[in-house]
């Protein structure tokens, strides 16, 4: 067995960054440096989305040659006594059930079904927190290729509690990529039916709000993850943004500013998660693990915002840190 990692979902403006890179790429030159041109035009592309679902990210694995299955978190391998939230042990024991929803594939050595895990105990605020626990799957990988709906939306046994994302309501739209902004009030439109309904948990008869949409671009040759994006409602944004999907990065005259508006409450929470998943305590003996994560995620999905803004990301480490511990102290009564 092997851990097989879930790709990190950007935001729109990473998504045209993507697009307007791998469009515009000529070459490299002599130093191995990649070439651009301008000149080049950019795609009109197809996008399909789905309900994005606010659980915990899991995967069941099976490994050919071994005849073994195993279980993630989206960090680590879990066990039934290293588990994520139950979902390990809920199907370890369902191994006969499991092998006859995996995809059929002949030179298949490792394949992994991704989903949330998701329903009571998991998350709170939302539609699908009042369910009993259920794993909805979203994703398939085999041997490492990312797979498209045509895979996934075989896979279902409501009798064991895995149920399919393609089952519920999805959205197409078509992005001209030399004009993103002309698709942004459609994007937020769609975004805020969502947070305001969600379709999924209205589909089991509970009604409350849904976190968002994650899209993926459908038009062949461009079907990889890093043409995938999240789109999430303003409940559950971890940034404060006016544009729900902006198309370039906010202007932000301060660092305090900067930092107001990166260290928020859904990223603390989400910080949170990550040390359920890794079974840490959320108690202070948690807190260097708490700032690092939300440290590291800044870096990762708020780098170009920082850099049009002429901060320096590696020079506010200490304001970062304050602002969420800060958070953390404040919200410490509440911490589960």
């Amino acid at each position: 067995m092997k851990f097989i990692k879930f790709p990190d979902i950007g935001q729109y403006r990473n998504l045209i960054r993507s697009v307007k890179e791998t469009a515009q790429f000529s070459g490299v030159d002599q130093s191995g440096e990649a070439i651009f041109d301008p000149l080049k035009p950019l795609p009109i592309l197809e996008l399909e989305g789905t309900t994005k679902l606010h659980g915990t990210n899991g995967a069941i694995g099976y490994n050919k040659s071994e005849d073994a299955l195993w279980f993630q978190s989206r960090e680590r391998i879990i066990t039934p006594l290293d588990d994520n939230a139950g979902f390990a042990r809920t199907y370890t024991d369902k191994k006969n059930e499991i092998l006859k929803l995996l995809p059929v594939c002949d030179s298949a050595h490792d394949v992994a079904i991704f989903g949330e895990w998701c329903g009571q105990g998991i998350q709170k605020g939302v539609a699908i927190s009042s369910l009993s626990k259920r794993f909805i799957v979203f994703g398939v990988n085999i041997n490492g290729e990312w797979q498209p709906r045509s895979v996934i939306s075989n896979i279902r046994n409501h009798e064991i509690g895995i149920y399919n994302i393609y089952d519920y309501p999805s959205w197409k739209i078509s992005i001209d990529f030399n004009k993103p902004e002309l698709s942004q009030n459609k994007l937020q439109e769609l975004t805020l039916a969502v947070e305001h309904s969600c379709p999924v948990g209205a589909a089991f008869g509970v009604s409350g709000v849904g976190e968002g949409i994650v899209w993926k671009v459908i038009t062949p040759g461009w079907e990889s993850p890093k043409f995938w994006m999240k789109v999430k409602g303003e409940k559950h944004s971890v940034s404060k943004v006016t544009t729900l999907a902006a198309v370039d990065v906010e202007l932000i005259k301060t660092q305090k500013d900067f930092v107001t508006s990166v260290v928020t409450e859904a990223r603390c929470l989400q910080s949170l998660d990550k040390l359920r998943e890794a079974n840490k305590p959320t108690d202070r003996t948690s807190l260097g693990d708490f700032i690092r994560w939300i440290y590291n995620d800044i870096l990762k999905e708020e780098s170009d915002t920082a850099r049009a803004n002429n901060l320096d990301l590696t020079k506010m480490g200490g304001l970062i840190s304050s602002a969420a511990k800060s958070w953390y102290f404040a919200n410490e009564s509440k911490l589960e």
